[in-house]
Formats: structure tokens, sequence, C-alpha cells
């Protein structure tokens, strides 16, 4: 197989090392099916929020529940998802000028509320099948340390208070607090301000495994260590599904490959490109040290750390930007799928994390990094994924659902949600406009986040290509 496929030894993540084993190696059945009405590749939350959406869900007469098959190349939800920050933290007033610039004050203010809505579904979600997936609802604490990006941070967030489409009750969740009393606030003193926002903490390997056991309970048939080596159309519409153990026929495929998707549609080599990130699992060595007031973001100039707090008092911290975006780190991360590898200067970077930013917290402490991993995100130039229906590109009865450019938790739900009412024909589910594949946006050549990165890696080195 070629490069564009997952590597065959990823780093160790700690969700999935530490996690429930049961699905690790499933084969639902010995052999593929002949035939099958849906294949769906990939395990991680984007396949599992289809099939989901597809077999959960009451069907009425009109919409049957269709015959699933799930392929994936690797383990189970071994890729993005299982590899994550373990949080869902919607952009709220993070990036909000920019998207107002780029898409206009309207359309800012739905990826806000669409946004704003997931992080509920995902919490009524686990509360409906009652899953066990460490979700604990907690406030985000932006900071900001750079002086050079404090007028970036304060003209999103009043970009976010003074867009008039925005309902007051959601602004009212979004603080500022200037100093000294961010000083109060906040347990990392290096900023003038900081902004709190909701958030959550959650496992996100733990949830998406709780769905896929439902889904298997409701017929789905999913196939780990089984890449798809190739699509072919048939004369009828349908699609050959050729697999590492066979082919399958099915009437429809849905791609939910966010970083691999150039192995099966080369037409995104240049839409959806493939950026490792870095994250690490800090342990606590005492016993019942308390936990991080917030999860937190530190605004950094091109890459920001975020950290997530747990309930059994770790944390996760997530980002390294300094570690790795100059020559030569910069190459194992851009445009580069193997995640079995870290450099060491990116390793070393979380080592002693909690007592370099939250001093006060971790006097008298000792932690240990007992997991330090990479995942490959798939981001795409206009930050927005890949959502839809293939049919104007000459591919009929085939839908993708990637590229969410390191920002997937708080918006695949739905957009899963979306992809299983175009399957099945129940129109359910609705998502942004700007998330839609058109033909303008496979074809559009205007400036964006590829050329900036570009730009910015020529500068240091002169010679990176994407």
């Amino acid at each position: 197989m070629s490069s564009s496929y997952p590597y065959p030894n990823p780093s160790k993540s700690f969700w999935i090392e530490e996690g429930p084993n049961h699905l690790k190696n499933h084969h639902t059945t010995d052999i593929l099916p002949n035939e099958i009405d849906v294949v769906i590749i990939g395990s991680g939350y984007s396949g599992t929020s289809v099939a989901s959406n597809l077999l959960l869900n009451k069907n009425s007469l009109l919409h049957k529940k269709p015959s699933v098959l799930m392929l994936e190349a690797r383990d189970v939800c071994s890729g993005a998802t299982g590899r994550n920050g373990g949080h869902i933290r919607s952009f709220y007033h993070g990036a909000h000028k920019h998207f107002v610039d780029k898409v206009g004050e309207k359309m800012a203010a739905e990826l806000v509320m669409f946004e704003h809505n997931e992080l509920i579904k995902v919490k009524n979600l686990t509360e409906k099948y009652d899953i066990e997936c460490n979700f604990d609802p907690r406030q985000s604490c932006q900071t900001c340390e750079d002086p050079a990006l404090y007028g970036e941070c304060l003209d999103n967030f009043y970009a976010f208070q003074n867009n008039k489409y925005i309902p007051q009750n959601v602004k009212d969740y979004i603080k500022i607090h200037f100093f000294p009393e961010s000083q109060n606030i906040s347990e990392h003193k290096s900023s003038p301000f900081c902004i709190t926002a909701p958030t959550c903490s959650i496992w996100p390997y733990k949830l998406i495994i709780a769905l896929l056991q439902k889904c298997i309970d409701l017929g789905l048939n999913l196939q780990t260590y089984t890449p798809v080596l190739s699509l072919k159309p048939t004369n009828d519409h349908k699609w050959m599904v050729t697999t590492s153990k066979g082919t399958v026929k099915c009437n429809k495929v849905v791609c939910a490959t966010n970083a691999w998707t150039r192995a099966l549609l080369p037409e995104f080599n240049s839409k959806i490109v493939p950026v490792k990130g870095v994250v690490s699992h800090i342990k606590p060595l005492n016993e019942n040290p308390g936990k991080l007031k917030f999860n937190y973001y530190h605004t950094f100039p091109e890459e920001s750390d975020y950290v997530t707090a747990h309930k059994d008092m770790s944390m996760i911290v997530g980002g390294g930007g300094s570690a790795y975006l100059n020559y030569p780190n910069s190459l194992t991360m851009y445009n580069n799928l193997d995640d079995s590898f870290i450099a060491t200067d990116v390793f070393d970077y979380f080592k002693d994390y909690p007592n370099k930013y939250y001093p006060d917290f971790a006097k008298g402490l000792k932690f240990v990094n007992d997991y330090t991993w990479t995942g490959c995100m798939a981001y795409t130039n206009d930050e927005f994924p890949f959502v839809g229906d293939m049919s104007k590109f000459g591919r009929k009865n085939l839908y993708i659902i990637a590229g969410f450019t390191g920002h997937g938790m708080p918006r695949i739900w739905s957009c899963g949600e979306y992809i299983s009412g175009l399957v099945d024909g129940s129109n359910r589910g609705n998502i942004p406009e700007v998330f839609k594949i058109t033909i303008d946006r496979m074809y559009s050549k205007k400036f964006g986040l590829f050329d900036h990165l570009t730009a910015w890696d020529n500068k240091n080195r002169g010679q990176f290509k994407l």
C-alpha cells in the first residue's frame, strides 16, 4: 500500500491503551459479505456518527434500517479520534473576527450556534444511552502571554460580543477578566487578561467504543485490519469496494477517512492535507492532589497549547508548536502520515509542564508523562470540513465526511447525522453551508491555510512543499 495509508505501528495513545479493549481486533463476521447496503470506511468519530445515526434512530416505515459494513485499516478508532486532546471546545469567541472577515457576520454566528448546540447534543447522547466516557462539563480559560497577540485575542472577543446574530444568552457564557482580577481566576499568571467559556472533558475512545457496540448489537458489521484498496463504480450506480480480505458490492459508500482521504479519493490530494499533532498524558504521583480549576487554552503565535483536566486528577496537554514548527522538525509534522514517530524535541516539550505553567498548583507535587503520542489531523485550505454527496464529481452514491482541521469534536456528531440523512433519504440533520462540498470549494484557488503555512515555512527554510 502507498504512504497515504495508515502506518502499522502508531505511537501508543493513553485513551486507547487504558480504554476498553473488547472491540480491539474485532471482526463481527469471519468473512466479508458479498453485498451490503452501506459501506462506511473509517471507525473514528465520523464513521461512528454516521453508523449511529443510521442504526440507533427510530426509523419510520419509509426509512428501513440499512445493512451497514464498517471497514477500518488498523484497529478500531486508531486514528485522530483515539489520539486527540479529550475535550469538546467550541470556537465561541476564539477566532470569531477571523470567521466574520472570512464568511460574514451571519455565517460566523451560525458556526457559533452549531458548536454551542453540539456540546449539548453530545451531553444528551451520553445520557440517553448511558455512556460512561468521563464526560465532565467544565470551563475553558484562554490566556494570552505574547503582547503581539493581545489585539487579536481582544478583537475576536469583541467581534463575538458585538455580533447581532448571536443570542445574548449565548454571549453571556463568555466572560473576559482583566488584571488584577485575572490573577485570581487563572492558575497561569503570565497573561494580563483571560477569557472563560463553556467546554467539557471527555474520553473520546470510550464514547466511540460504546456507540459502536450499540451499533453492532443492532446489526453493524465491524471489520478491523481490513484496509480498503480501491473503490470502483458499477454500471448500475453501485460500488465495488476492494479490501485486503476480498471485494464487497454495496449501494452506497461513506468515506470517513479524514487525513487518509487521498488514498482512495485522489481529487482531495491538495484539498485535505495531513498535519500531525502531539499530545501528552500527565499523571500526578501524589495521592489526590486536586485538579486544575479550568481546561486551558494558551494562545501562542502559529500554534497554541491546550490543557484538559480530568476527574482522575490527570491532565492532557497538546500543542508544543515551538518544538516542531521550525525545520527540520516541521518535516515530521506537515504532510506526514507517520503517527509512529515523535521528534525528541517535541517529546521533551511536555515534560514538567504543570510546574512550568501552573507553579502554585504544582508546588510540592510530582508528575510523570506516562504517555506521549501523535495523531494525524486533516487540514483543509479553507479551514472547513468537506461534508456531503460526491455526485457532482462523478461519484454517485458516494459521500464524504472529512477534513476537520483539528477541530472535529464540536462538529462531527451533527455532520454524521447530516450524512446519514443523505444516505437513507430521511434528510435528517443540518450543517452550515460552508461545510458542504461544492464545485466552488473543490476548484477554488483563493489564498488559504496551506498558502499561509507554506509562506511561513519557506521563511524558515525555503523548501517546504505540501
